[in-house]
């Protein structure tokens, strides 16, 4: 005896057309731009559902990267912008020209620095060392380091509790005396801190760049 099989309940075209209403929607949205490590990073996205998703693998490749096409070696960013490098938090306040009576005319940087970490600590303890490098770097590719930091050492050895922080102008002159006129003429277009690479033996956290040195544009504002 033959059996036949039980015919379907809904034509082909039918079940199919059903099958792929259940399917969530999927859409290319737009590039996403988002901050790792303190730096921008623009990633594909896809929409499913009315939800964003980044392809897990162009993620990992943005973070073991240093910010993929976007990496930079310092943290980097604006006057009024503030950076951060995983511990210590940076903003450019300020540029002006200054004065005295030893070096001369130069151009004073007025910063604010906040402990972005979860602890108590010294910015000493954090790579920002109270005679570390500090410079202005030009158009023309001159750079001046020299610096008069009266009461800077006291800020980098005292303790910060978290998200307080302390205010410091650098005052940083030319190596040869310059006429204030060829000063003022001269404007600086970055500001540079260093801040030391290991991760701190008295600290808890660690920094999340590999370069976790300050890099400021003093050409753009935010």
């Amino acid at each position: 005896m033959n059996v036949s099989a039980r015919p379907s309940r809904f034509p082909t075209r039918l079940r199919r057309a059903l099958a792929l209403s259940l399917l969530p929607s999927v859409a290319l949205a737009a590039p996403t731009t988002l901050v790792l490590g303190g730096q921008p990073v623009t990633l594909n996205t896809t929409v499913i559902g009315g939800v964003t998703y980044v392809r897990l693998t162009d993620l990992k490749a943005a973070l073991t990267a240093q910010g993929g096409a976007n990496a930079k070696a310092s943290v980097e960013g604006c006057v009024n912008e503030w950076l951060f490098n995983g511990i210590e938090r940076l903003r450019v306040t300020k540029v002006r020209p200054v004065q005295d009576r030893y070096y001369g005319d130069g151009w004073g940087v007025t910063v604010e620095l906040r402990n972005g970490a979860q602890e108590t600590l010294t910015l000493d303890h954090a790579g920002v060392a109270y005679n570390g490098a500090v410079s202005l770097a030009f158009a023309d590719g001159d750079s001046w380091s020299k610096s008069w930091r009266e009461g800077w050492q006291d800020k980098t050895y005292a303790r910060l509790q978290q998200g307080t922080g302390t205010v410091y102008e650098f005052q940083i002159f030319p190596e040869s005396r310059m006429e204030a006129a060829a000063v003022a003429a001269s404007a600086p277009q970055k500001f540079l801190l260093e801040v030391g690479a290991k991760n701190p033996d008295h600290v808890k956290a660690n920094f999340s760049v590999s370069d976790p040195s300050f890099r400021v544009d003093l050409t753009c504002r935010k």
